[in-house]
């Protein structure tokens, strides 16, 4: 396989990866256990209560529409599952490691990714394909974690993810142009440094290159596809969408009218 050239750019310019905290290497190690439940993975977090309460408010939220109100970390993560427990505890742990940022900025980037990961989960859910769920919530959630690493070096551009997610797609292609580099492949290198599948680095490397997306294997192709799903559902039909819209017809046969539908309640 032929390296990935702007990646590799990426990498060589000094951009500085962030780590993955304490907190979720427990839960990875723990998930990697595949006789681990979720008592095992409740008490990988037991100590870091940043992850224990993302867990919480995640698992009490109205897109998992919980029958009762989960009241501690097993049971959130038993509701949860494994995949969507580790995506919760990665968005966690990197919005942690944003200090000294603009704070407006980096809340309204993981809300956007927050809500763009819920939409693709839920659209995913309603289609043939919904065994892909979990790990395109996870790939959502984690798609844009390149743009703090890149405001680390140009904070003087944070003021471009100061409005909606609309706006923040557009921030994006304008950081990329100022900065000299590329947000999908920054967010690629942070997903394949806490070494998550392959698949998921890579629809989140091709989340803005549809042309090349349709070129992944069957998995990471419709991972990205349902990421375009998921910021249609939450921008509306944005510049973004017109480059995937007939693609996603293509794949899953869903027109514009299919695809509004699918964001209803």
């Amino acid at each position: 396989m032929s390296k990935d050239m702007l990646v590799e750019a990426v990498l060589a310019s000094g951009v500085v990866l962030p780590a993955p905290g304490p907190g979720f290497m427990q839960l990875q190690k723990a998930a990697a256990d595949e006789n681990a439940g979720p008592r095992e993975l409740a008490a990988a977090v037991v100590d870091d209560p940043a992850i224990t309460g993302a867990l919480m408010r995640v698992a009490n939220s109205p897109v998992f529409r919980p029958r009762s109100a989960p009241r501690s970390a097993f049971e959130a993560i038993a509701m949860l599952g494994q995949t969507r427990s580790l995506a919760i505890a990665a968005s966690t742990t990197l919005k942690g490691q944003c200090a000294g940022l603009d704070m407006k900025a980096v809340e309204n980037i993981w809300a956007a990714s927050a809500l763009a990961a819920e939409w693709s989960f839920t659209a995913c859910r309603r289609l043939p394909c919904r065994s892909l769920a979990d790990l395109v919530y996870l790939t959502a959630l984690m798609q844009d974690a390149g743009i703090p690493v890149l405001l680390k070096r140009t904070s003087e551009h944070a003021h471009l993810f100061h409005g909606n997610s609309v706006a923040l797609e557009a921030g994006a292609r304008t950081l990329d142009a100022l900065s000299g580099s590329d947000h999908a492949a920054t967010s690629c290198l942070v997903a394949r440094n806490w070494k998550l599948p392959p698949e998921v680095c890579d629809a989140i490397r091709h989340h803005h290159a549809p042309e090349m997306a349709m070129k992944l294997e069957d998995t990471a192709r419709r991972l990205a596809l349902l990421l375009a799903i998921g910021r249609r559902l939450r921008d509306g039909p944005s510049p973004d969408w017109t480059d995937w819209a007939d693609l996603v017809k293509l794949e899953f046969g869903l027109g514009e009218d299919h695809i509004a539908s699918l964001g209803e309640a």
